[in-house]
C-alpha cells in the first residue's frame, strides 16, 4: 500500500506544480478613423440682436459611443455645431474662426476658435452657461456670420458625460 501511495503522491505534487504558460490577449482593434466633415456653408450675418432672432432651424442629435452632439440644421447632412468630449475637455467644431462672442442669458462671454474647432475645459463655466441660457444662445462673428441654436439636453448630457 505504501508502494502504491509512494509513487501516486510524488507524481501528483509534480503534475500540480505545472502551470499553464498564459498567453497575452490580443491587442485591442483600433478605432475606425473618423472621415473629415464637409466644410459647411458660410453663416448669414446676423440683422437683429441675438435675443430677437430666429432659433436656427435643426435639432440636436446625441451619439453616445462619441460622447458627443451636433447641431444638424434641417435639411443638411452637416452640422452648424459640434460638441465633443474628449478626455477632460469639450471640442466645439464649426465654421467659425477667431475670436467668436458667445452670448448666452448670464451675458457674453469669448471663445476662440482655430481651424474651425475650440477646446474647453469639461468645468469651463461657458458650458455651463450654454445649457442653462434660456431656450437659445448664439456664436458670433465679429463683423460677420451668426448662429442661433436652441438649448436642449444634449448639450447638458456631453458636459455630464465629460465630468
Amino acid at each position: 500500500m505504501w508502494t502504491r501511495y509512494g509513487l501516486a503522491v510524488p507524481l501528483l505534487l509534480a503534475a500540480a506544480g505545472c502551470a499553464a504558460v498564459p498567453t497575452p490577449a490580443p491587442p485591442p482593434p483600433r478605432p475606425a478613423p473618423v472621415a473629415a466633415a464637409p466644410t459647411p456653408a458660410p453663416l448669414p450675418t446676423p440683422t437683429r440682436g441675438w435675443e430677437e432672432r430666429a432659433v436656427d432651424a435643426g435639432s440636436w442629435r446625441y451619439d453616445a459611443g462619441s460622447r458627443a452632439a451636433a447641431f444638424v440644421p434641417t435639411g443638411s447632412a452637416n452640422p452648424l455645431l459640434t460638441m465633443a468630449c474628449s478626455g477632460d475637455m469639450i471640442r466645439l467644431t464649426s465654421a467659425l474662426a477667431g475670436a467668436v462672442s458667445l452670448r448666452t442669458s448670464a451675458g457674453t462671454d469669448q471663445i476662440r476658435f482655430d481651424g474651425g474647432s475650440a477646446a474647453l475645459p469639461s468645468r469651463d463655466p461657458r458650458l455651463d452657461r450654454i445649457a442653462f441660457s434660456r431656450g437659445r444662445f448664439a456664436l458670433e462673428v465679429p463683423g460677420g456670420g451668426a448662429m442661433t441654436l436652441p438649448v436642449q439636453s444634449e448639450i447638458g448630457r456631453v458636459i455630464e458625460d465629460c465630468r
